[in-house]
């Protein structure tokens, strides 16, 4: 896909509702190496300082939230 396909696609599905998770700011550079590497580039988003210390990541399959969920719930432990 080239950028503006990625753009775009991205435009369409976060107008849906799509699936958000809240990261401490510690994470962020982890998070995005993560996501990277086991999800497609225009199934997520991060949105940074969404917060103070905290960032929101958008995907938008379930499927891939739990996957990073389950990834993130193992870093902070």
């Amino acid at each position: 896909m080239t950028p503006q396909d990625i753009v775009d696609y991205k435009r369409r599905w976060m107008g849906r509702q799509p699936f958000e998770t809240k990261i401490h700011s510690d994470y962020h550079r982890a998070t995005r190496s993560w996501l990277k590497d086991h999800v497609p580039k225009h199934q997520w988003h991060i949105q940074e300082h969404t917060n103070v210390y905290e960032s929101t990541v958008i995907f938008e399959d379930k499927n891939h939230q739990k996957s990073y969920l389950h990834w993130y719930g193992e870093k902070r432990a």
